[in-house]
């Protein structure tokens, strides 16, 4: 009984001590371009947000570890690299202590000229 005991402590502190290493922090997406119409965002090649409208967010958040991410904003109908609105690294920082969650938001520029931006607030 003092093995399976031992064992299943192990096992525990193991775990925990692999899944304290990594930070998520919750991230949502705020399309904030109508030029671009629909869209969807993929993070490190995984799709992550799909069907964001035009002056649209995201009601839940993504969990996303601290880090360097590449983020890629497509049309909703096209596969990354095929017609990418946007191509970028962002670094999504550690929440910390405090539920803080940031914004992911795309838009399309400022004066009138299209020149697609992405931000992490």
């Amino acid at each position: 009984m003092r093995h399976i005991k031992a064992i299943l402590l192990s096992t525990f502190v193991a775990a925990t001590t692999l899944t304290t290493g990594a930070s998520a922090t919750p991230v949502y997406f705020h399309n904030d371009s109508g030029a671009s119409g629909v869209v969807d965002v993929y993070v490190n090649g995984q799709l992550v947000f799909d069907d964001v409208f035009p002056d649209n967010s995201m009601m839940f958040p993504k969990e996303l570890l601290a880090g360097e991410h590449e983020v890629v904003v497509t049309p909703n109908y096209l596969k990354p690299g095929e017609q990418d609105l946007m191509r970028t690294t962002l670094t999504v920082p550690e929440a910390g202590f405090e539920n803080y969650a940031y914004t992911m938001t795309f838009s399309s520029g400022t004066d009138g000229v299209y020149a697609p931006a992405l931000s992490l607030e």
